[in-house]
C-alpha cells in the first residue's frame, strides 16, 4: 500500500510517496513558509492594469493579484493568499524572477504562514513514516539520490529510450529520444513521461516531443497510454502530425527540475547538508562549497548550528571560487 516517508531536514522538509518499493512522487519544501503557497499575508494595491493588479506585500515583495476583487481601488490594503510561489526562470537573456501570484483571502482570515509539508501530507490521508535516524537512510533506500540526479540532469532513462527535460521561460520541454521503432518508443515514452512529471512535480505548460507517427491510430494509442499513466489533473492537446503534444496544469511552485537547475548552488548545498548529517566519524566536519553556497550559509547561521547539534561535531566552511556544485564535498 502506498505510503509517505517524511524527513525533517536542515533548512527543508523532504517527502517521498512510495508505492511497491519505488518513489512515485518526491517533494522538497523550504523552511521559509511566509510566502509559500497557502500563506495569508497583507499588502497594498499599488497599480491596476488590464487583466491584473500589482501589490506590495508587507515584507516589501511584489505580487500579482488576480482576480481583482470588486470595488477595490489603488492604495487599498487587503489580506491575500499566495496561490503561486515566486519563480526563478533561466533563458537565453539571463535569469528573471516572476513575482508571487495572490488572490483575495476569505473574509476573517488572519495572516499565517503556509502549511508545512508534514501538515500537507496529513491532509492526504495516507500513512506517514517519519525518517529520524540518520544511520538508516530510508529515502536513499528507495531511490532518493537517483531522483535528485534526475532533477539535476533532466535526463531520465527508460527501456528503449530516454527523456531530456528542459525548463524554459515559456514551458517545460520534454524530448523523447531512442533507437526503437517510432511506435514502441512513443508508447514507452508516454508512460515514462507521465511518471516523471508526477515524480518530479512538473506542472504548468509542458510540451512533449514524441517520435513522428504518421497514423492517427498510433497517435491515439500513445495518448491512451499517457492518460492511463497520468494520475495528476491536467488538460492536453492531441499529438499532432509532427509528434508534439502540449498539456497544462495548475502551477503552484517550481518543479524539482526547475529548483535543481534554476538554483544549483542552493540545491547542491541542501544535498551536502543532508550528506554531512549522515557522515560518520569524529572531529570537525569540513564542508567544501562554492562562494555562493558559503554566502547562503553565512546568511543562515542556524543551518550550521543545527548540523552541529545533530552530529555533535564542529563544522568548518571552506569556500572555493568557481566551484561547481558537483564538487561540493564533506571531509
Amino acid at each position: 500500500m502506498a505510503h509517505w516517508i517524511h524527513e525533517q531536514g536542515i533548512a527543508e522538509e523532504r517527502a517521498a510517496l512510495i508505492d511497491k518499493g519505488r518513489i512515485v512522487a518526491a517533494h522538497i519544501i523550504g523552511e521559509d513558509r511566509a510566502l509559500a503557497a497557502g500563506a495569508i499575508v497583507k499588502g497594498q494595491l499599488t497599480r491596476i492594469a488590464p487583466g491584473r493588479a500589482h501589490m506590495q506585500l508587507e515584507g516589501g515583495e511584489n505580487a500579482i493579484l488576480h482576480p481583482l476583487p470588486a470595488g477595490v481601488t489603488e492604495g487599498a490594503h487587503l489580506a491575500v493568499e499566495i496561490v503561486r510561489e515566486e519563480m526563478h526562470e533561466r533563458g537565453a537573456g539571463g535569469s528573471r524572477t516572476k513575482p508571487v501570484r495572490v488572490r483575495a483571502a476569505a473574509p476573517g482570515l488572519a495572516p499565517r504562514p503556509a502549511p508545512s509539508l508534514l501538515e500537507q501530507l496529513k491532509a492526504d490521508g495516507r500513512e506517514i513514516i517519519a525518517s529520524r535516524n540518520p544511520a538508516d537512510d530510508q529515502l536513499a533506500n528507495v531511490g532518493w539520490h537517483e531522483v535528485m540526479a534526475e532533477a539535476e540532469s533532466g535526463h531520465i532513462g527508460f527501456a528503449g529510450g530516454s527523456l531530456i527535460i528542459s525548463p524554459t521561460p515559456a514551458m517545460t520541454l520534454i524530448d523523447v529520444d531512442g533507437d526503437s521503432a517510432p511506435l514502441p518508443l512513443a508508447l514507452a515514452a508516454a508512460e515514462a513521461t507521465a511518471h516523471a512529471m508526477i515524480r518530479l512535480g512538473i506542472t504548468g505548460s509542458v510540451g512533449i516531443d514524441f517520435p513522428t507517427l504518421a497514423r492517427k491510430a498510433d497517435r491515439t494509442a500513445v495518448l491512451e497510454r499517457f492518460d492511463s499513466a497520468m494520475s495528476a489533473p491536467c488538460e492536453r492537446t492531441a499529438i499532432n502530425g509532427f509528434g508534439f503534444m502540449q498539456l497544462v496544469s495548475r502551477r503552484i511552485r517550481p518543479s524539482l527540475v526547475e529548483y535543481a537547475q534554476g538554483d544549483p548552488h542552493r540545491f547542491g548545498l541542501m544535498q551536502l547538508l543532508r550528506r554531512a548529517e549522515r557522515t560518520p566519524g569524529h572531529g570537525s566536519l569540513r564542508l567544501i562549497v562554492s562562494n555562493a553556497a558559503a554566502a547562503l550559509l553565512s546568511a543562515h547561521p542556524g543551518w550550521i548550528e543545527t548540523l552541529q547539534q545533530r552530529t555533535a561535531r564542529p563544522v568548518e566552511i571552506h569556500a572555493r571560487i568557481g566551484l561547481d556544485p558537483a564538487g561540493f564535498a564533506v571531509e
